[in-house]
């Protein structure tokens, strides 16, 4: 059944329950509606992630050329991990998830698995260039038909992904000989000579892909030796038995995981100086003045935010690096870190320490765990931490400016983010709104909180340039308008995201560095969504940035 017919279907179906209006039922057949369109979806996805396992499998044995057997890799990886999400959600979902391929599968399976050596490479990279063109297609229309809310979020992460799958199969392809053009079945040309002469060396490229994730490996290492760090005090601080088994785990766990990020780095000549960043440290320092069951409170409430911002950047910047090697083990990871925070949750749910998981970047527990019981303090703690509110007052009103300028961006992005919900036609442009309006708004109490507590008033808005980005956005008509809204989220966040990274960093007050140390990741993410969303509406990333540097040039 073809794409378009299961959409006149669904199409034909909602007309139905239009027509047949009953206040009584409306709901219910909706719901129906909805769940049969994810029913059909996941049949289709499941048998696509399931050939390109088995394809992939078999081009580890069968293919001659280094370039296709790493490709085949990361195609093993990233369905395997694909297939698992979609069968969580089915479960959730309570929709059958069968994987059966389709008689053309089939077919396909059978023609590739008679071939071998050069052979096979030209053409089960053919294959996979038409196949995950196919995709691409398949789920940008998926995008636009009624999903259950899960759906669509999968949807949209999955779609990245398949992209990423047609640009490296078409560079594949295109050093093996292989077509790039998309066909019908028909059989890509073997008949040509063998081209493995030709082949692009992949070492310089690899190293380079390598040497452009350093960012993103060195922030992981810093961050697995915090887990280290912490894990060693819980094993011997900690009162509950199950905060040290939880311990024991993370020791044991975050060991593994450094040691094959260190592979990483040992085998292109990357040399990261183990390191803390600030706010962790202010988490270990707290955490050793501190003992028995206020120890456990504080450190489960750390493992479950920490743990959770490690999913979140695993889920976004994990799966965007650039070299195979360290995807490999995004993925290889990325499980352990959800398997960890679902444990931290539950312990931390046994010693009376908060478990709640949010979307935005969550506050860390430093000096107060936010939601939940103050730990037992000495006298000492009261002191100490009196002087520092007294030194933090006077330091907060000193970062005035920067603050009123990051309200003023939130209260932006709170703004535009109704007018995208009300306005843009694209539905994943619509979600983007949404959640730009929630977690801005959520950032902006947070600095209005830091703000308040410490004698700091001023009046939430936004300033001239903002409202005449506003105003911009508010004139532009609904057809250019996904374009322009996402086109102004790449600049905009690619600009908060340098001023927070310069000017938040070098704050005067502690709360204010450590605000800007837990939001910057959020902006990061916000980043990397709106590139992804924007080339969804044909939004260019490079040219909206070159395009705000010549700008700022002008008015220089």
């Amino acid at each position: 059944m073809s794409m378009r017919t299961l959409m006149a279907g669904a199409a034909g179906g909602l007309a139905v329950v239009l027509g047949s209006w009953n206040p009584g039922t409306l709901n219910a057949q909706v719901t129906s509606l909805v769940k049969s369109v994810d029913q059909q979806f996941i049949g289709r996805l499941a048998a696509g992630n399931l050939l390109e396992v088995r394809l992939g499998q078999a081009a580890r044995t069968k293919a001659s050329n280094s370039s296709v057997k790493q490709f085949a890799e990361r195609m093993v990886l990233d369905h395997t991990s694909m297939q698992k999400e979609w069968m969580a959600l089915a479960a959730r979902s309570g929709l059958v998830f069968k994987a059966t391929l389709s008689p053309p599968q089939v077919e396909q399976w059978d023609r590739l698995n008679k071939l071998s050596g050069a052979e096979f490479d030209r053409a089960y990279m053919s294959s996979m260039v038409q196949n995950h063109r196919e995709n691409v297609s398949s789920f940008q229309t998926e995008r636009g038909r009624p999903h259950s809310p899960g759906f669509k979020e999968l949807i949209d992460r999955d779609l990245v992904a398949l992209q990423a799958h047609v640009d490296l199969a078409q560079q594949v392809s295109t050093q093996m000989g292989a077509g790039t053009t998309a066909t019908t079945g028909a059989q890509p040309d073997t008949a040509s000579s063998d081209t493995t002469s030709r082949m692009v060396p992949q070492s310089g490229q690899t190293a380079q892909n390598v040497r452009a994730d350093s960012a993103f490996i060195s922030e992981v290492d810093a961050g697995n030796v915090t887990e280290l760090r912490l894990a060693r005090m819980a094993e011997s601080k900690a009162a509950a038995p199950t905060v040290k088994s939880f311990a024991q785990k993370m020791a044991a766990d975050h060991s593994r995981m450094r040691s094959e990020w260190a592979a990483i780095s040992s085998k292109y000549g990357l040399r990261f100086t183990p390191s803390v960043n600030p706010r962790h440290q202010e988490q270990l320092t707290r955490l050793e003045r501190i003992s028995g069951t206020a120890f456990d409170r504080v450190y489960m409430a750390a493992m479950v935010q920490n743990h959770q911002e490690n999913v979140n950047s695993f889920r976004t910047r994990g799966r965007a690096v650039q070299s195979y090697d360290a995807l490999q083990v995004v993925n290889r990871s990325l499980p352990s870190l959800e398997q960890h925070l679902t444990l931290a949750q539950q312990v931390a749910s046994q010693v009376g320490a908060p478990t709640g998981v949010v979307t935005s970047t969550p506050p860390r527990a430093d000096s107060t765990i936010i939601g939940g019981p103050e730990p037992d303090l000495t006298d000492y703690d009261r002191e100490d931490r009196d002087d520092k509110d007294r030194g933090n007052r006077r330091n907060v009103r000193a970062d005035a400016q920067f603050i009123r300028d990051v309200d003023a961006t939130h209260f932006l992005h709170v703004r535009l983010g109704r007018l995208a919900k009300d306005r843009a036609r694209d539905p994943a442009v619509k979600r983007f709104g949404e959640r730009m309006e929630k977690d801005h708004g959520d950032l902006q109490k947070q600095w209005s909180n830091v703000a308040s507590r410490h004698g700091m008033k001023f009046k939430s808005g936004m300033g001239p340039d903002h409202r005449a980005h506003l105003e911009r956005l508010e004139k532009t008509s609904r057809q250019a308008f996904d374009r322009e809204y996402m086109t102004l989220m790449i600049q905009s966040h690619n600009g908060s995201l340098n001023y927070w990274r310069k000017e938040g960093r070098a704050a005067k007050s502690v709360p204010v560095r450590q605000l800007v140390q837990r939001g910057i990741p959020t902006w990061e993410d916000h980043l990397i969504l709106s590139k992804q969303v924007g080339s969804g509406v044909g939004v260019d990333a490079k040219a909206a940035l070159a395009g705000l540097r010549i700008a700022a040039e002008r008015e220089r």
